[in-house]
């Protein structure tokens, strides 16, 4: 009778933890507001004090099952959540149709004084200028300068590209 009784303690705890394991796997693919987490959370709680009351042992072994599970379902969680449809519903992607740090990172900031772009947008006194076909961030001395324009890059600093319009007579 005792045997019975520790083997149905035992499908108890099973029992919880799968719970508590299903429970969270539901909380990364259904929006519940944390409530399947408090109730995964729950579950591997009762678990744990099923297994003390079945014993020492049994609940230490419980609760080190826990703390080895708990970790990984919470790092499983934040891998697979943001790649779920709902979080790309709810998670803001990143900037779109404006300039990336990266503007620069394929030029030597010294090799670009001097160079000669074409003004992509209308410069008043800042906005993008093409060089070698790729979009760069820049701002003028002050003046404003039409888009389709030559410019001429005269300094760099920092991601700051400073340009002035070509004249008519640097242009020869």
């Amino acid at each position: 009778m005792l045997m019975l009784a520790w083997e149905a303690s035992w499908t108890w705890v099973a029992l919880l933890l799968g719970t508590g394991i299903l429970l969270a796997i539901a909380e990364i693919f259904i929006p519940s507001h944390g409530i399947l987490t408090f109730l995964s959370v729950s579950s591997f709680v009762a678990a744990v004090a099923v297994g003390f009351l079945i014993g020492t042992t049994p609940g230490v072994v419980t609760l080190f099952a826990v703390l080895i599970l708990a970790p990984f379902l919470i790092y499983v969680l934040l891998r697979v959540w943001p790649h779920t449809p709902v979080a790309r519903r709810l998670i803001l992607s990143g900037p779109t149709g404006i300039a990336k740090a990266g503007d620069l990172a394929h030029y030597d900031p010294k090799a670009l004084v001097g160079r000669v772009g074409v003004a992509k947008t209308m410069l008043r006194p800042s906005g993008k200028m093409t060089l070698d076909g790729r979009p760069i961030d820049c701002v003028t001395e002050g003046d404003l300068v039409p888009a389709g324009r030559k410019v001429k890059i005269l300094a760099v600093e920092g991601a700051r590209v400073v340009v002035r319009p070509v004249e008519e007579s640097e242009k020869t």
